[in-house]
């Protein structure tokens, strides 16, 4: 009896996350992996911000019949039709009335002052979406793409959460690729508006949960000292994909095209993916031993390493009750319902991502142009965002997750507070704008690190897909924050400055994750809000 419990004790010390380091984290499995999920998350950032130059804004103005395409010169067009000041260019959606005379010369003398609606329009940029389904002066429609886009990835986190931690990391990221890959270039064909409208949600929809699945996979690849990095490349490989997007759509104008090269490589990752090894992690949470074991040894092998020397064999399940008995997987998904620490945990980091998703694409938003290119512009944006990731790396294992995101919250609205209030001709209110968005940049990135820390592997990704759709309610508010303005100007900012304070004040009743272990049940979940790091007893 006491060498079976002895034995028992043995067999409890030796866990997945040591068993990752025996395996040399960054030998030729762990990369070859990585290379094969950072290639989705770099689609995934095409998908989830193509739209922003798809459907982008458009320069047009009215067609006068009689004037347009009578003569080579457009002087014309002061007399015919009125000048919007505030943009010093000619007005969009009205032109003045012509006169009714005999012969019509287009001359200046053949319109009155009055104006009128346009009934044609000629558009500054052809094979665009706006000019081949028409919508001249119907910016909302323009501005329908976005939110359908956004509703569509609201509608995708809950449903890719489920399918990953039931089916599994590789099934999720399969079928998202492929839904992304069916209907987006279904949309590339798409005849009318509406039907492309239909379309761009099915693709979001479907497809939306490419990069969690992903950086899901990715980070349970590793063991506790590299997921802060693994974190970090899924990040920067997402801002090198938008930045992609930027030059792709610089150089191809007809938008069907931009669709057809963004997402026919999708289906390149819905084909390799089912060659992939399963999470080990996720088998193991599914008490899928025997598998994970396989998998193990798989890595070993491409690691030129013995498996016999990782002693697999004594790999503790984690939903392994006794020596005859497993946890009902039902009673995981009874237990978390009923468990008040989860809740409290799933209820603050929703908010807490909420607050990021808002700050951030409203700080992007309401952000001051860089350069008159609004490529280049949009370029520049994205990659100052890149710092924040290296310094992501540094401060996280350093400092811990609750200090860096507490410190990062509090800078947030310290500088958009001061902004807000500053007078906006000064020099230094620029440079708290930046250093605001630098900050809510490294925040986000915790935030996301931290999540994935602090729910049981067999609901990781469906308690995360939780908070992610708090954060999609964010992103679907910060681009009616300018409307805010008119109210009072200072108001987005300040809005953005009181949620990151409040935030800041709502991680301190998380527990630190640094130095522990991913959980892989709700016992272990609730045990991080009763102990202290390792660091900090140390």
């Amino acid at each position: 009896m006491q060498k079976s419990t002895k034995e028992m004790e043995q067999r409890k010390e030796i866990n997945l996350d040591s068993v990752l380091e025996s395996l040399r984290p960054y030998g030729r499995y762990n990369l070859l992996n990585f290379v094969l999920l950072l290639f989705p998350v770099l689609l995934s950032s095409f998908y989830e911000c193509g739209f922003i130059f798809e459907a982008q804004e458009q320069t047009y103005r009215c067609k006068v019949f009689g004037c347009d395409g009578r003569y080579n010169d457009t002087s014309w067009v002061d007399y015919a039709i009125p000048k919007n000041k505030e943009r010093d260019r000619p007005d969009s959606c009205k032109r003045y009335v012509p006169l009714n005379v005999t012969e019509f010369q287009c001359t200046p003398e053949q319109f009155s002052n009055e104006t009128m609606p346009c009934d044609a329009y000629v558009y500054e940029q052809s094979q665009s979406l706006v000019e081949e389904f028409n919508l001249g002066c119907q910016e909302w429609k323009r501005a329908l793409v976005g939110t359908v886009h956004n509703s569509g990835m609201f509608a995708a986190m809950l449903v890719t959460g489920a399918i990953s931690d039931r089916f599994g990391r590789r099934v999720a990221v399969g079928m998202a690729a492929t839904a992304s890959f069916i209907f987006g270039i279904a949309r590339a064909f798409a005849p009318g508006y509406l039907s492309y409208l239909t379309l761009h949600f099915l693709e979001a929809g479907f497809g939306g949960g490419l990069y969690p699945s992903a950086y899901v996979f990715a980070v349970e690849l590793v063991g506790l000292k590299q997921r802060v990095i693994v974190s970090a490349m899924c990040n920067m490989t997402f801002v090198v994909g938008v930045v992609l997007i930027a030059m792709l759509a610089w150089f191809v104008n007809n938008w069907r095209t931009y669709i057809l090269i963004l997402y026919s490589p999708a289906i390149i990752v819905g084909i390799y993916v089912w060659f992939m090894n399963e999470s080990a992690r996720w088998l193991l949470s599914k008490g899928k031993k025997d598998q994970a074991i396989r998998t193990l040894k798989r890595a070993a092998k491409i690691n030129n390493l013995d498996p016999r020397n990782l002693e697999l064999d004594a790999l503790s399940d984690p939903l392994l009750k006794s020596d005859n008995q497993t946890v009902d997987k039902k009673s995981q998904f009874s237990k978390a319902i009923r468990s008040s620490i989860i809740w409290k945990r799933l209820l603050i980091c929703s908010f807490l991502w909420l607050t990021c998703s808002l700050v951030y694409y409203g700080l992007s938003i309401n952000s001051v142009s860089l350069s008159g290119n609004k490529y280049v512009s949009f370029m520049l944006v994205v990659l100052v965002e890149i710092p924040a990731y290296i310094v992501v790396v540094i401060v996280l294992d350093k400092y811990g997750r609750k200090k860096t995101m507490i410190t990062t919250y509090l800078t947030c609205a310290a500088t958009s507070l001061l902004f807000a209030f500053l007078p906006r001709s000064d020099w230094w209110s620029i440079p708290l704008y930046l250093i605001g968005k630098w900050s809510v940049t490294l925040t986000y990135s915790s935030v996301y690190i931290y999540v994935s820390e602090v729910f049981p592997t067999n609901m990781r990704q469906t308690l995360i897909s939780v908070c992610s759709t708090a954060g999609r309610i964010g992103s679907l508010i910060a681009p009616l924050t300018p409307l805010l303005s008119v109210y009072h100007r200072s108001m987005p900012t300040v809005i953005f400055g009181g949620m990151c304070f409040l935030s800041s004040l709502l991680v301190i009743m998380l527990p630190e994750t640094r130095n522990m272990r991913l959980p892989d049940t709700i016992e272990e979940a609730e045990e991080l809000s009763r102990m202290k790091s390792k660091t900090d007893t140390s």
